[in-house]
């Protein structure tokens, strides 16, 4: 028994040259929500050099807890902040992450990049993204949704806006590593979508199920 806890309270890895050096951007990067891919090298080293006594740092310090996850053959690391916690439209007792617009935007990205399943790299460019809009199986629902109004043509002031909004969520789910938005290109929206996407999958297995039942709960207002 000695011994459990001696090896749960040991923290002599953080002294660690390597573990010193990034301690700071994994602590930060994890409890700001990211999801800590290969693209992030140094820091997925360090974590995956020592996972069990990251794992126990977390557990007993912050009580969270340190998934490894795997996807599309991808490894991936994140703080586990809430059990089955969802969006808004989620039970009243769960804790709530994403809006109505960040859950409708993050499940497209996730028909988005099993569209691209065998690209090693799932950049998507605005223009995939009207195409996904005007032409998919779910096409009446982001009309419905996204312009409150079931048209074959919009105008470019009605495609700005929907494009702003999609890029403030592209911006949120960069910071949580859901996405890696592309620098140095000369289009307004370009972004690779990550493995970690597949969380959702996770978080929203019903809709994912019935995606015309979820949608019929969004709400057309200002929110979205």
């Amino acid at each position: 028994m000695e011994n459990e806890n001696y090896e749960i309270s040991d923290y002599s890895f953080l002294t660690e040259e390597s573990v010193e050096k990034h301690f700071a951007d994994i602590n930060i990067l994890l409890l700001s929500g990211k999801h800590i891919d290969h693209k992030y090298y140094a820091e997925y080293t360090v974590l995956e050099s020592y996972e069990s006594q990251w794992r126990n740092f977390y557990s007993n310090l912050y009580r969270l807890n340190l998934v490894a996850d795997i996807s599309d053959r991808s490894r991936y690391y994140y703080l586990d902040f809430t059990e089955n916690g969802k969006g808004k439209l989620s039970d009243a007792n769960r804790n709530k992450e994403l809006t109505e617009l960040q859950t409708l935007i993050g499940l497209t990205l996730l028909d988005m990049y099993y569209q691209k399943y065998f690209d090693e790299e799932k950049i998507i460019h605005w223009n995939e993204i009207k195409t996904q809009i005007l032409e998919s199986d779910h096409q009446e629902a982001y009309k419905r949704i996204l312009f409150n109004d079931i048209r074959d043509s919009y105008d470019e002031k009605e495609w700005s806006t929907v494009e702003s909004k999609f890029g403030k969520t592209i911006d949120s789910f960069d910071k949580l590593g859901w996405v890696e938005k592309q620098s140095g290109r000369n289009e307004e929206l370009v972004f690779e979508i990550r493995p970690a996407i597949h969380r959702l999958t996770k978080l929203y297995q019903e809709e994912l199920q019935n995606f015309e039942s979820f949608s019929q709960q969004l709400k057309n207002d200002e929110v979205l």
